[in-house]
């Protein structure tokens, strides 16, 4: 079976697990999914990390794998608060079974509270607050609601239930007939859909925009045209479609520079502006294997702008797999500590923030392992890489 303790649970160990289960070669994989065979060699060894969704998306293709594959049994489980918040999956999907069936609960929950745990990060804090929201909300409360309720479920591993959330949002959305609150929903249905997924998010995303932008006259109804601009980019991007991204960068980049930054972080508290632009252009590069332009772009933006763990968490872990990728180990560990200290338990979730994190230890000497680095490992649930 597939490498699932100690040392050897990164992603390299399952692309060379599913590889040889396969019966291919390196040579044959490296082929298949566009890489070269020593790149190849350096990801199955754990020196080097899978830097990309696209490349994660190019082996899982190659392997005829689902993402989850290669990336499902790495992270904790033992982890209080990943154990907190998936005690209550079970009445999460009860809730929307019983709310496709008409059976509407009344809310009791405050929603302010639920959005500020969810902008937080703070999964265990969340999850107890799902059932009776999705239960028995309505309007513009119910959308904003399952957007929590969808990233939330994704990174605690239950994508169809995020999926479920979604559509709910989008029907909700739909109803109510606000091209604000549709190009949110359909955002959020982007956000549920499975990163192995070419195509698709990104015209599902222009065809939503096009819809909306003859509301864009309207701040909300721009902040959504904008946001639906940035998922498309990041999508085109992991598609490698270079081109594409970037056009949809620049539509958003003119959306955010007409508005300036939200008040009280906009719509849906998705605090778009030219800050949470700059956020998303340096995943935009990232996933465009740009590395030293992610870091240009970082070095203009001032994250305190958005005081969200769930923007500025993905961002420092951004800027370090950039710093990792041009051979700046140490700068990175210490921007992957600035996203641990703002979104612990997202970090904790995250395989490619551990993966990278292992591929910086694997390659430094034992003894040239700094403090940073141990403080690293032990908040990535990496205490065998630094063992004496």
């Amino acid at each position: 079976m597939a490498a699932t303790v100690g040392e050897n649970l990164f992603i390299g160990a399952q692309v060379a697990y599913w590889r040889k289960r396969r019966g291919k070669s390196q040579r044959v994989l490296a082929d298949l999914a566009g890489m070269s065979q020593p790149y190849l060699s350096q990801i199955e060894t754990g020196t080097r990390p899978v830097e990309r969704r696209a490349t994660l998306v190019a082996l899982a293709h190659a392997l005829d794998v689902s993402i989850k594959d290669l990336t499902g049994k790495l992270g904790d489980v033992t982890d209080p608060a990943r154990a907190a918040a998936s005690a209550h999956v079970p009445a999460i999907r009860d809730a929307l079974i019983r709310r496709e069936v008409g059976e509407l609960t009344v809310p009791h929950h405050d929603v302010r509270e639920l959005m500020l745990a969810g902008g937080n990060y703070d999964f265990a804090a969340v999850a107890p607050q799902l059932p009776n929201l999705l239960g028995g909300l309505r309007g513009g409360d119910l959308v904003q609601v399952a957007h929590v309720a969808t990233y939330t479920l994704k990174h605690l591993g239950y994508p169809d239930l995020a999926r479920e959330a979604a559509r709910l949002a989008v029907t909700e959305a739909r109803e109510l007939g606000d091209p604000a609150w549709i190009g949110i929903a359909e955002f959020i249905r982007i956000l549920a859909m499975p990163p192995e997924m070419p195509g698709a998010p990104t015209r599902l995303a222009q065809r939503v925009a096009d819809e909306i932008q003859p509301a864009i006259g309207d701040d909300q109804a721009r902040q959504a045209y904008g946001m639906l601009h940035l998922h498309a980019a990041l999508r085109a991007a992991v598609d490698r479609r270079a081109d594409v991204a970037r056009d949809h960068l620049r539509e958003a980049t003119e959306a955010a520079a007409s508005m300036g930054e939200p008040d009280d972080l906009g719509l849906g508290r998705f605090a778009f502006g030219p800050t949470n632009v700059g956020f998303w252009t340096v995943s935009v590069e990232m996933e465009l294997g740009e590395p030293q332009h992610a870091l240009e772009t970082a070095h203009l933006v001032a994250p305190g702008r958005i005081p969200l763990a769930n923007r500025q968490a993905p961002y420092y872990a951004d800027v370090a797999t950039a710093l990792a990728e041009v051979g700046r180990d140490d700068e990175a560990i210490a921007s992957f500590l600035r996203a641990e200290s703002v979104g612990p338990q997202w970090f904790r979730l995250r395989p490619t923030v551990r993966d990278t994190i292992g591929a910086i230890l694997r390659r430094t000497s034992r003894n040239s392992i700094s403090k940073q680095m141990r403080h690293a490992a032990v908040a990535a649930n990496l205490r065998e890489l630094i063992k004496d």
